[in-house]
């Protein structure tokens, strides 16, 4: 009875203490609140207004200046395509002067850290990003100034519900100055298995073969090719486990002819040539300069008209302005009657002889007849014999060349078109740059090539003597799949999707 009488007396005291008046306790609760909203968000915000607003106040060109800096979705380029007058980098729009930070740092109770590079310019301009005050950043906001990233895989297509996902649930910002897609190359791996390793229960349409890991779980490489000189289509074919992938050409070049180890024939001599040769690095490393007959072969397989007496060539075009050029040399030889004279003396020429064939230059301009027969002699020398035909496909045609032309009365020739250069693998991201450390011939067979056609494209052996998969592996660089792989590739656009109506392109 006792004890029941003291929980009901406890009880009592404390119903009395709540019932008294709050008194100094509510101004103390009050003055704590306004400490913390005044710490992190009325300090932070004053000195924020000071940074950006004020200065602008006391010049309002600063302002405009700022303004027009920013990305317009509207308006924004479309800086991801190659022609150089929509080339549109961030870093351009680097060149006016945003504010500095804040007084001691005091945004950064609720900045959460730096920008990345690119997005630099804009870092007290929150609302590039931010659109929606309190609302995390949405796609349509990314979207405004990368107009044209693609989905990964078409969406009308193939339904992945793992893809739907947010611009930032990989492109996390306020992490640094590092690139953004650099930071995702070195963050993914697992994901991209979850679903390429069974992708035929995804999509059962699907060439691309299940692949987990590139040390033993990933298949022979996909190349791109032309499968016929009539074909403007690329097509991806898998390199074949033995033997060699061809793609066909107009071009006669043997590899192992110019890189035999006791040299080549050359002007002054013997040569010994290397692949750094002909191929120079591109600008950024990651292929190479186009290979030009002015640059890397001119030197020895000379286009000269008459060898022995001049140093003169024909032109590296038309078929029509050789012509032109050996119809008008003729006829100033026998009409003056000597070979125009050179600045230079005459210099060696490399003479292409067929094998225990012995050969001297001819000489066309002391020969009987007159300028059309000298002209024609000389073209069919080196149509056919010592020029064109030692790497073109060359063949002799019927009637007169281009009307109006001084060689439109000489024999006639075809050169068959080269193909143009393109990728081999477009769905890899390789640079030469970071493989400098080996040689040429690590790679690529080249010294054992005695055809253009060859596809010297190495296959996924020769890739795992250096590269291990995903888990680290002695001797060998750990290679997930965001080393080799993007994750957008050209064919649908994210905005073509979102809007019903997709461009359809190679998947």
């Amino acid at each position: 009875m006792a004890e029941h009488t003291d929980q009901n007396s406890a009880a009592a005291r404390q119903i009395a203490r709540l019932k008294r008046p709050l008194g100094l306790r509510r101004l103390f609760s009050w003055l704590l609140f306004m400490a913390v909203l005044g710490a992190f968000l009325g300090l932070p915000g004053a000195a924020s207004l000071r940074a950006t607003w004020l200065p602008f106040l006391a010049n309002p060109a600063q302002e405009a200046k700022v303004v027009a800096a920013r990305p317009d979705p509207d308006k924004a380029p479309d800086y991801i395509e190659p022609s150089a007058a929509k080339a549109w980098q961030l870093s351009d729009q680097q060149g006016h002067e945003y504010p500095p930070p804040t007084v001691a740092g005091l945004d950064r109770v609720w900045n959460p850290g730096p920008l990345s590079a690119a997005h630099a310019p804009w870092a007290q301009d929150c609302k590039i990003c931010h659109s929606t005050p309190f609302k995390r950043v949405q796609d349509v906001d990314c979207l405004g100034c990368h107009k044209l990233i693609h989905a990964h895989v078409d969406p009308v297509r193939v339904e992945v519900p793992a893809l739907e996902v947010r611009c930032a649930t990989c492109h996390q910002e306020h992490r640094g100055s590092f690139a953004l897609a650099e930071q995702n190359r070195h963050a993914v791996g697992k994901d991209c298995a979850a679903c390429h390793g069974e992708i035929r229960s995804h999509f059962p349409q699907t060439r691309t073969e299940p692949v987990s890991d590139f040390a033993d779980a990933h298949p022979e490489f996909r190349v791109q090719i032309r499968e016929g000189l009539d074909k403007k289509a690329l097509q991806r074919v898998r390199l074949p486990s033995k033997g060699e992938l061809k793609e066909p050409t107009t071009l006669k070049f043997p590899h192992d002819v110019h890189l035999k180890r006791s040299g080549v024939r050359g002007p002054g001599g013997k040569q010994h040539l290397k692949c750094a040769d002909c191929h120079a690095p591109d600008a950024d490393g990651v292929g190479f300069q186009p290979v030009t007959m002015a640059a890397h072969c001119q030197s020895c397989h000379a286009l000269k008209m008459e060898p022995a007496l001049s140093n003169r060539e024909v032109p590296h075009g038309p078929v029509s302005a050789v012509l032109d050029t050996l119809r008008e040399f003729y006829v100033f030889v026998t009409t003056t009657g000597a070979v125009p004279s050179e600045p230079g003396p005459l210099t060696d020429t490399v003479i292409v002889r067929r094998p225990g064939e012995s050969r001297t230059p001819r000489v066309f301009a002391t020969a009987a007849g007159d300028a059309h027969s000298r002209a024609s002699a000389s073209a069919t020398e080196l149509f056919e014999k010592t020029a064109c035909v030692v790497c073109h496909e060359v063949t002799r045609i019927a009637g007169k060349g281009k009307s109006g032309t001084p060689g439109a009365d000489l024999p006639q020739w075809k050169i068959a078109a080269i193909p143009p250069a393109h990728s081999f693998m477009p769905k890899a991201l390789f640079e030469h740059r970071a493989h400098s450390i080996a040689s040429c011939d690590t790679c690529h067979a080249a010294r054992k090539s005695a055809h253009a056609e060859e596809v010297l494209m190495p296959g996924i052996e020769t890739c795992r003597d250096c590269h291990g998969g995903s888990a680290p592996a002695p001797d060998k660089v750990r290679s997930d799949c965001g080393l080799c792989h993007g994750f957008h590739w050209p064919g649908t656009t994210v905005h073509a999707a979102a809007q019903g109506t997709p461009e359809r392109g190679a998947q």
